[in-house]
């Protein structure tokens, strides 16, 4: 959070404007023709490619100069026209010859370009085709000057691209017409020529031979059908003559001759059918009018044979005339076969010349199309809300950093925190130190505070405080796994320093010498005695002189006036300790305490730090070793208890240290007995006097 806030004071005011571009969907159409530029297409990546082409680097050249000409400099600050117009003069007047002003000159706009890019945003929600341009800054006038030029830049973009490529369609185009009209003159010309040559003359799109044939084959066809009416008509006219029924022919009815013929004969019928319904059948005119009517009938046969006769000629003639037309359709039609070559070659050069005539064509529709674009251009975006500057500051934010401050210090602290659980090898529960050294906890000594351990005499005999149950149950865990029960040696160890080794040590002889046990403390730590100043030294004689054979070794037993208690005390020596430890007479000291006591305590030194420890536990019955929860560390213990098994020695188990559970027995969760106000007073009383030495009175 500290950093955080330096960050936030040490940062400077940034400025945040924004423009906003929307690409058009629906396009301005002037002309009912095809662009040579087609639209973009309304999809994601094309809309990702236009925001990379505004955040290009040929972009930020643009708006760097458009930036210039507006009238800002490198830092962003807007120049006076008097300033600006004098170094812009001065620039067009003097060129510059020097290589190495100008590459210094390129790498100053290089630099420029690149805080440009580094300072826009060009991004898009995804949902529309918007496009937002914001530009950070130290000045709100230069960001939104800076936001406008990348839109206005890319809007100049867009119509210089649709610009550039009109004209160099129709300059392409115009060069290509040149050519095919070249192209399609020489194809006509070839055609015409060998048309020419060939005596090939169309009219209506056909050769004279073609139609010739045609007109050769409508004349046959009519003769043909004539020929058939004109047999019709024949067989027609004969059948009927000789089934003597009247004939109906065109030719028979339009006949003057036969009309006035057959209207005689209607006349003489009549005048024979009035005498016979008179009844005058012997009537002297009816020899004669029977004979009138036969004469009548053969005029009209003569002349419907006659009508016949007329008929043969004319199928006999058009018969003739069929025969004449069809050969010459035949003269005309081996004519052209040998005119099919050529006619299949002049097809050939006359379809070129209509391919060429049609690239002609649309190549010139084209062109006139791409000359009437030209100059009409428009962007296919455009500018929805232009950038203001901003009236208040982008960055930074104190919100921000304190956020940030906030998740760098959890992040850091998480990250800490799991390096130093990766390193802390520390005792982590009671019940993986088991599990790792394969010994039990057969004590759990409490944590105490610095007054509590002034007064850790007193609680050991105080069933109330939970130290005093602690060594209460390691005291029993010892005495009922002892074999045998009395004559018994313990070792208290530890893997390092400052375990806790005399505090067990002098409480758990307290404890036995209340139950009437006779408790002896062996000091064997002659790195750093204790057992001295816990139970209060009287100044020797001391175990070094006892195993040198200077002192008796009942001379070298101290009494503690205040538990009872008898120990052997040690002072700092200058001579290694396993001279000493190790001496025969050390053996047998401990051996003769062992026949006089019930108990002897022996409080050693570390395991890890020297061999004194596995020395003095030699000699022992059982070893204990101490570890302090808060302090001890994992391997170390692992290491000590490891030690003492390849030796051979017998380790009862392990009292755990400034345990926080420690003090829980089978008996925890019962409520403490009363205790009187007279009872308190006599207990405050006693432990007075025991205290000023005054045993009787005590």
């Amino acid at each position: 959070m500290g950093l955080s806030v330096l960050g936030y004071m040490s940062s400077p005011a940034q400025y945040r404007s924004e423009a906003i571009l929307a690409l058009d969907v629906r396009r301005l159409q002037a002309l009912p023709t095809e662009s040579v530029v087609s639209p973009l297409p309304q999809e994601s990546p094309v809309l990702r490619t236009e925001l990379d082409i505004i955040s290009s680097r040929s972009m930020a050249e643009k708006v760097l100069a458009r930036l210039d000409r507006e009238g800002f400099n490198a830092e962003g600050r807007l120049v006076p026209p008097v300033q600006k117009l004098g170094p812009a003069t001065d620039q067009t007047a003097v060129v510059s010859s020097d290589p190495d002003k100008d590459a210094a000159e390129e790498d100053y706009n290089r630099g420029r370009i690149d805080k440009l890019l580094s300072n826009v945003s060009v991004m898009n929600d995804g949902r529309s085709y918007t496009i937002y341009i914001s530009y950070r800054a130290d000045n709100p006038e230069y960001s939104a000057a800076a936001a406008n030029a990348f839109g206005e830049a890319y809007l100049d973009y867009q119509i210089d691209l649709q610009t550039s490529a009109t004209r160099r369609v129709s300059d392409w185009l115009g060069g290509k017409l040149v050519s095919l009209r070249t192209t399609l003159e020489q194809s006509e010309r070839a055609a015409a020529d060998f048309r020419e040559q060939s005596g090939l003359v169309k009219a209506n799109g056909m050769t004279l031979q073609s139609q010739q044939i045609a007109a050769l084959n409508a004349e046959l066809a009519n003769l043909r059908a004539k020929l058939a009416g004109t047999e019709a008509r024949l067989s027609t006219a004969i059948e009927a003559s000789q089934n003597k029924s009247g004939v109906a022919l065109s030719e028979i009815l339009s006949s003057p001759a036969i009309q006035q013929l057959r209207t005689e004969q209607s006349r003489i019928e009549r005048a024979i059918l009035e005498i016979n319904q008179s009844g005058a059948t012997q009537s002297a005119q009816l020899p004669q009018l029977n004979s009138q009517l036969e004469s009548l009938k053969g005029q009209i046969s003569q002349e419907v044979q006659q009508i016949i006769d007329s008929l043969r000629n004319e199928i006999s003639v058009t018969r003739r005339q069929q025969t004449a037309v069809e050969a010459n359709l035949r003269q005309i039609q081996d004519s052209m076969s040998t005119a099919n070559q050529a006619l299949v070659h002049a097809d050939q050069l006359d379809r070129e010349a209509a391919a060429n005539r049609a690239i002609y064509e649309s190549y010139l529709t084209r062109y006139k199309q791409t000359i009437e674009q030209d100059g009409i251009a428009s962007a296919e975006a455009r500018m929805i809300s232009r950038a203001v500057p901003a009236m208040s500051k982008a960055s930074p934010r104190l919100s921000t950093w304190l956020a940030m401050g906030t998740i760098g210090g959890v992040a850091f602290g998480f990250f800490g925190a799991f390096l130093l659980e990766m390193r802390d090898r520390s005792i982590r529960s009671a019940e993986a130190l088991e599990s790792i050294t394969r010994l039990p906890i057969i004590g759990r000594i409490p944590r105490l505070s610095v007054r509590e351990r002034k007064e850790a005499a007193r609680m050991v005999s105080d069933g109330q405080s939970s130290f005093g149950r602690s060594i209460a149950d390691l005291q029993a865990h010892l005495l009922l796994t002892a074999t045998p029960k009395l004559s018994r040696a313990i070792a208290i160890t530890s893997a390092g320093d400052q375990e806790g080794k005399t505090l067990v040590v002098a409480a758990l002889a307290r404890s036995l010498s209340a139950t009437g046990i006779r408790t002896v403390v062996v000091d064997a730590n002659f790195r750093s005695p204790m057992v001295a100043q816990e139970f209060g030294d009287q100044f020797g004689p001391y175990l070094e002189e006892v195993i040198r054979g200077r002192q008796s070794l009942e001379s070298a037993i101290q009494h503690d006036v205040a538990s009872s208690i008898d120990f052997v005390a040690t002072q700092t020596c200058q001579v290694p300790a396993e001279f000493l430890l190790g001496h025969e007479q050390f053996s047998k000291m401990i051996a003769e305490l062992k026949r006089q006591y019930d108990i002897v305590l022996i409080d050693t030194p570390a395991v890890n730090n020297s061999a004194d420890a596995i020395r003095v536990a030699s000699l022992a019955d059982t070893t204990v070793v101490v570890v302090r929860r808060d302090t001890a560390n994992t391997d170390d213990v692992t290491a000590a208890v490891a030690r003492l098994r390849a030796d051979g020695r017998k380790v009862s188990g392990i009292v755990l240290n400034s345990d926080k559970k420690a003090g829980i027995s089978a008996y925890a969760d019962m409520p403490p007995p009363p205790i009187p106000l007279v009872a308190r007073r006599a207990a405050k009383k006693i432990a007075g006097h025991v205290k000023s030495g005054s045993i009787a009175k005590a």
